[in-house]
């Protein structure tokens, strides 16, 4: 889903080069320190989580060698920072290595907050009857996403406070054409993301960076329907893993997005949504002021409302 962009640089003695490019996001620096060691930085100029894989394609000079040749998933938390550093066996002599790294939005291996509670993706008080859809040779407990189809073109609504760091356009097969449907990603706090799918881009109510809360309108669906005439929109809370697991038919495979099971808020109490199952969207103050400040809290208390 995400885009992914590979950068190799090579350190020698007298310089230190880096791939410059204008659709380059991150950038890995190299810094000499005057004990001969190697410090690895790193500047972030995009919204949202990302993280780094690293590979230390060969070296000289370095301590723990065998440790650094493989690849390293590397959250960036802020805006800039150090990654790690590389120590000489011999500190009067300098390390020469080479390296490779690519960078995917999102967070691997958070910490997630299972704690959390999220709405349903709808205005209150809508039924929807929740449907799963899956991946090739992954095991519905490690990936899903939530369809639900609809006659009328419903309003989408946020599940989970976070920030919308990605609307994306992207194509599909249907009836023989190809078609594009409109995605909001936004980013949790935890490091988690959500995903919804089959938003009409013209309906918009979101931008890129603006701050949400359970409940705040996205848009509608968009005008794809399937061949009852029903609008298809999807749904999913996700993560970035790095894990192999066994696939169905028992052969290992490598997992790297992995999805959320979470609790929702219903009419009908606090669910783990299931297939082919119906729902009543609810909305409480409890679940809505889960993650908020202290100032956000008092501006909800004072208007009473902030969707």
């Amino acid at each position: 889903m995400s885009k992914s962009i590979v950068a190799v640089l090579i350190l020698s003695l007298i310089s230190i080069h880096k791939i410059s490019s204008q659709n380059q996001k991150i950038f890995i620096t190299s810094v000499k320190k005057g004990d001969n060691s190697v410090e690895y930085n790193y500047t972030k100029s995009v919204l949202g989580n990302y993280f780094v894989e690293f590979d230390l394609e060969s070296a000289t000079n370095v301590q723990d060698l065998s440790a650094f040749r493989k690849t390293y998933n590397l959250n960036l938390t802020q805006d800039s920072g150090t990654l790690f550093k590389l120590d000489p066996i011999d500190k009067e002599k300098p390390i020469y290595c080479s390296y490779t790294y690519s960078y995917k939005k999102g967070s691997i291996n958070p910490q997630l907050d299972n704690s959390i509670v999220y709405f349903l993706p709808f205005k209150e008080n809508k039924v929807v009857a929740i449907y799963e859809s899956f991946r090739f040779n992954v095991k519905p407990e490690m990936w899903k996403n939530y369809a639900v189809y609809s006659k009328t073109k419903d309003t989408i609504c946020a599940m989970r406070k976070g920030v919308v760091t990605e609307i994306r356009k992207f194509s599909v097969a249907d009836k023989g054409n190809t078609i594009f449907r409109t995605e909001i990603i936004v980013d949790h706090a935890d490091g988690s993301n959500a995903s919804y799918i089959g938003v009409d881009e013209k309906s918009l109510s979101v931008k890129l960076n603006d701050q949400i809360y359970p409940g705040s309108v996205l848009g509608v669906m968009d005008n794809v329907v399937d061949n009852d005439n029903n609008h298809i929109f999807k749904f999913n809370v996700y993560y970035f893993s790095d894990e192999e697991v066994e696939g169905i038919d028992g052969k290992k495979v490598k997992i790297l997005e992995r999805s959320v099971m979470p609790v929702f808020y219903t009419a009908e109490g606090y669910q783990n949504l299931r297939s082919d199952k119906k729902y009543t969207v609810k909305y409480n103050d409890e679940v809505f002021s889960r993650e908020m400040t202290s100032q956000e809290k008092e501006k909800y208390s004072s208007n009473k409302k902030l969707l």
